[in-house]
């Protein structure tokens, strides 16, 4: 199947003259949906109703549910900026970026899933990247290692918030007792006590000291040349 040329990688819609709606308005209005009802609940009927507009209106703005989403995405994004310059800390800076965009995917269980369908390239998913980017290149990072450390941060800290955002779905804690995962059992016939015992105390501990706990396990890896 061909990858589905980006919203953001189009030209802009020309804007009505005199605008019903903004673009923005429209976007708010549907992250606050997503989170109400998930990606599957949005509809553009749904999405008009909210607004109390009719459903054609919304397509002046967004051509489609899924070029709304995109936009939906970058709105998360946008939670995560911070107009405060990058302190010379690289540990530190990079933890605050990390706690940062893991609270607002968080909250927006939805998003990260869809981060992982369609690369973020709106305006502030890429001026997050670029802030990532240079903590590490003045931090010293270069080259592989600077892929490398990219590649480790950015995606610890997308993987938790879609790993923490699935287990939340899925009615943890009480769900993952280990008397509801004992039944489980290995393809290979293997005994996986250890792993039902993990399931059951995986939930209960608090998700952000847990991603904190993995964060600092990832940025004690980097390594500058």
């Amino acid at each position: 199947m061909p990858q589905r040329n980006s919203v953001w990688l189009r030209p802009a819609k020309a804007a009505r003259t005199p605008p019903a709606l903004d673009r923005d308005q429209i976007v708010a209005t549907a992250v606050a949906l997503l989170d109400e009802e998930s990606v599957q609940g949005l509809t553009m009927r749904k999405l008009a109703a909210r607004l109390e507009v009719p459903p054609m209106t919304l397509y002046g703005y967004v051509s489609t549910k899924d070029d709304l989403l995109e936009f939906a995405v970058d709105a998360v994004f946008a939670e995560t900026l911070d107009d405060t310059a990058p302190s010379g800390e690289w540990r530190a800076d990079l933890t605050a970026i990390g706690h940062r965009t893991f609270q607002a995917l968080l909250r927006h269980p939805w998003a990260a899933a869809l981060v992982g369908d369609n690369p973020p390239m709106g305006p502030a998913a890429v001026a997050q990247f670029g802030t990532i980017l240079r903590v590490l290149t003045d931090a010293g990072f270069s080259g592989e290692q600077l892929d490398a450390a990219m590649a480790g941060f950015y995606y610890y800290v997308l993987g938790a918030a879609l790993a923490e955002s699935a287990w939340a779905r899925a009615g943890r804690p009480d769900s993952l007792a280990p008397e509801h995962v004992s039944h489980l059992t290995s393809a290979d016939g293997r005994d996986i006590t250890p792993v039902a015992e993990y399931f059951g105390r995986y939930p209960r501990p608090d998700s952000t000291r847990r991603f904190e706990q993995g964060l600092h396990c990832v940025l004690d890896g980097l390594r500058r040349s």
